[in-house]
């Protein structure tokens, strides 16, 4: 395979939060092992990758690290005042996600791109949808691992006061850009086939140019065990507790399946809001709930070895990294019965509407009173497992679109 310059594209890439930082170093370092030359342009915060790979900071007023106004009023004041960075200020005080928008034109005004922009074969944009200088345009893939409409809709759902419904839509307005600056990519890579159907569903995107290719995960890591003494323990993993995790439904089937069950538990991994925090001392199972902020690797995969079943239990998920990380190592699932988790999921486990608690309290229950179900179901895990691939692989599968791309044929 030939060789490439490849430069990645990213509003921010924090490699600890969220599946986007995640991908973004997963897939630059299987690239650059092959050989292609990598450089990564993003704003802040920046990827940890290997030394091998180049990363350019993409300068960013850094306006969303605050919501504080008179924080927000000093890092304005050490810009550079014209119309654009006015611009841009005023989208983030009066509520607008603005890093994506800007992105592409910040991106045109760097010194390293500016020097560098002839020389790459490919530019991929790991879901910023900015408005990219047009020399990116006829070399432009996209990742985009799911529509974030979704995002809007659940959060709309979730909220009952006018006034925050409307700082959600207006916090959601960088969408408004996102559908006509997807039209510059030549092809989009998406992880399932939700999140294609409902990519041509939001964006219009011709389907023929949506690819999709399983996100990789580093199967090494995540030893299939065989569990011997099971022990009532539940796990899911949120990342984020906003309101696609569904955590507040988690909860209250969690409550109601342990009133039966009494020695249940469950480990939460990731960060939780206040909201939630009050809802299990309400419920009064905060001496069954263990709550597991940001973890290590070492520290995720030791966490979930100790447990017995997993809960996926999101509204919407494109992919779904926790789900495919408990599968990995033997955890029978019982899942949301939305987005891509009944594709990747396969069987698994057991799913449910994850918007009814009473229906996951009936399949904990189900699942923990049942062992054979549960060795069936561990089996599948195991089956289910060999159909996911890693990094490397993903990495082969990318070269051959990139060159479909470089060779004129899409």
């Amino acid at each position: 395979m030939t060789k490439h310059k490849i430069a990645f594209l990213s509003y921010r890439s924090d490699p600890y939060s969220g599946g986007q930082g995640v991908y973004l170093k997963n897939v630059c370092e299987a690239l650059a092992k092959f050989g292609h030359e990598i450089t990564i342009y993003s704003g802040n915060p920046l990827p940890r990758v290997a030394d091998n790979i180049s990363v350019i900071e993409v300068e960013t007023p850094q306006y969303f690290d605050t919501f504080d106004f008179g924080k927000r009023i000093e890092l304005f004041r050490t810009r550079k005042k014209d119309l654009f960075e006015f611009q841009d200020f005023f989208e983030a005080i009066t509520g607008t996600f603005s890093e994506p928008i800007f992105f592409g034109e910040r991106l045109r005004r760097n010194k390293h791109f500016i020097k560098n922009k002839e020389n790459y074969d490919i530019f991929h944009d790991n879901q910023s949808l900015s408005l990219f200088p047009d020399i990116i345009s006829n070399r432009l893939v996209t990742t985009l691992h799911h529509p974030i409409q979704v995002d809007r809709m659940i959060d709309l759902d979730n909220e009952e006061s006018i006034l925050k419904k409307l700082s959600i839509r207006r916090w959601y307005s960088f969408l408004n850009f996102q559908k006509k600056n997807l039209q510059q990519s030549r092809m989009v890579v998406t992880p399932s086939q939700n999140s294609k159907k409902d990519i041509y569903k939001y964006y219009d995107f011709p389907e023929t140019n949506i690819e999709v290719l399983w996100n990789g995960i580093n199967l090494e890591d995540y030893k299939f065990r065989e569990k011997e003494n099971f022990q009532n323990n539940l796990v899911t993993i949120i990342s984020s507790d906003v309101p696609m995790k569904n955590l507040a439904n988690i909860l209250k089937g969690f409550h109601e399946a342990q009133k039966n069950i009494n020695e249940l538990t469950l480990t939460i991994i990731g960060d939780i809001r206040d909201q939630n925090i009050n809802l299990i001392d309400q419920l009064g199972i905060k001496k069954k709930v263990f709550i597991k902020r940001k973890l290590s690797r070492e520290k995720l995969i030791s966490t979930l070895s100790e447990c017995d079943i997993g809960i996926s239990g999101s509204l919407y998920e494109g992919f779904g990294f926790p789900l495919i990380e408990m599968i990995a190592i033997g955890l029978p699932i019982i899942s949301s019965n939305r987005g891509s988790l009944p594709e990747l999921m396969g069987h698994a486990g057991i799913s449910f509407n994850p918007k009814d608690s009473h229906e996951l309290a009936q399949c904990i229950e189900k699942l923990v009173l049942n062992k054979d179900m549960r060795a069936k179901i561990s089996k599948n895990c195991k089956e289910r497992r060999d159909d996911f691939f890693g990094w490397d692989e993903y990495a082969r599968k990318l070269e051959f679109l990139y060159q479909k791309i470089i060779n004129g044929h899409i």
